[in-house]
C-alpha cells in the first residue's frame, strides 16, 4: 500500500484541482447545487431548522455532520447567537458550536444571515473540504488525521485545545509515540505531558506544522505496518460528540485550568 506520506503530497500537490475532481463528484455535486440555489432563501432560524436537507449540508460544511438530529439544540443555540458571554455557543468548549452559530448569525444579521459569505461560498467550500478528507480516510485514516491536523493546527492555541479534540489528540499521540492510555491521567497531568512534547506556539508556523505531519506520517506507517489501515474513522472525526465525552468533573475542570491561564 502507498505510504501516508507519499498519499498525502498526492493529494495536497495540486488541492485545487482535486477539489475539483471531488465537486464534479455526482452525489456531492448535487447537494452542492441545492445548496447554491436555496441557502438565500432561508430568512429564519425555523425555515433553516426545518429545511433538513440544508441543515444537514451545513452541519456537514461546519464538522457536526453527526448532530444533525439534535435540531432542538441548535435552535436554541442559533436564537441565543454569539454576542453574549453567557450564551450556549460560547460556553461550549468545542469550538466547532461557536463556529457555526457565527456561520448562520440569525441572532445577528436576521434575514440577512443566509447571504453572508460564511453561509455561501465558505459553507460551500468547508462541505468539499470535509468530502475530501472523508474520502481520503476510508482509504487511509492517517491521510485523514494528516489533512485534519494542516487544516486545524493554526487554530489551536492553547494544549486544552488538543485535548478537547479526539483526532488531534491522536495525531500528537501517534507523532510522539504517546500511548492512548495517558488520555486516563488526571488533566493538569495530560496537559503537562502533551507540553513536554509540543510547543503550542509552533502550531502557528507552516514549516514546522509540515515537519509534524512528516514526523506523524512515519510514525503512523510503523505503528500500522502490520494492520489493515481501512479503519474505521467516524469516532475520531465526530467532533461534534466532544462535549457528550466529557464528565462534569473533566467539564469543571477544564473550566478552571482556562481560568488558569492556559
Amino acid at each position: 500500500m502507498i505510504s501516508t506520506s507519499t498519499r498525502y503530497q498526492i493529494v495536497n500537490k495540486d488541492m485545487a484541482r482535486t477539489k475539483s475532481l471531488i465537486e464534479k463528484e455526482p452525489a456531492t455535486k448535487r447537494e452542492i447545487e441545492y445548496y447554491q440555489a436555496n441557502i438565500k432563501n432561508i430568512k429564519t432560524i425555523d425555515e433553516f431548522i426545518k429545511n433538513d436537507r440544508l441543515f444537514k449540508f451545513a452541519m456537514k460544511a461546519y464538522g457536526l455532520e453527526d448532530m444533525a438530529y439534535a435540531k432542538g439544540l441548535f435552535k436554541k443555540m442559533l436564537q441565543e447567537g454569539i454576542s453574549s458571554k453567557t450564551s450556549m455557543a460560547n460556553k461550549m468548549s468545542n469550538p466547532l458550536y461557536k463556529e457555526f452559530a457565527k456561520a448562520f448569525d440569525f441572532a445577528g444579521k436576521g434575514a440577512a444571515a443566509t447571504s453572508a459569505a460564511s453561509a455561501t461560498t465558505e459553507a460551500v467550500s468547508k462541505y468539499v473540504q470535509m468530502a475530501l478528507e472523508k474520502k481520503e480516510g476510508e482509504q487511509n485514516q492517517g491521510v485523514q488525521l494528516a489533512m485534519y491536523f494542516k487544516r486545524k493546527a493554526s487554530s489551536v492555541t492553547t494544549t486544552m485545545g488538543i485535548l478537547a479534540d479526539k483526532a488531534l489528540l491522536k495525531f500528537v499521540q501517534t507523532t510522539f509515540g504517546i500511548p492512548e492510555s495517558a488520555s486516563k491521567a488526571d488533566l493538569d497531568i495530560q496537559v503537562r505531558n502533551l507540553e513536554k512534547h509540543l510547543n503550542i506556539k509552533d502550531l502557528q508556523d507552516p514549516k514546522k506544522v509540515d515537519k509534524l505531519i512528516q514526523r506523524f506520517s512515519a510514525m503512523w506507517d510503523i505503528k500500522n505496518a502490520s494492520t489493515t489501515q481501512m479503519a474505521p474513522v467516524l469516532t475520531l472525526f465526530d467532533q461534534s460528540s466532544v462535549e457528550q465525552g466529557f464528565s462534569v468533573d473533566l467539564m469543571m475542570s477544564i473550566t478552571k485550568l482556562r481560568l488558569g491561564g492556559f
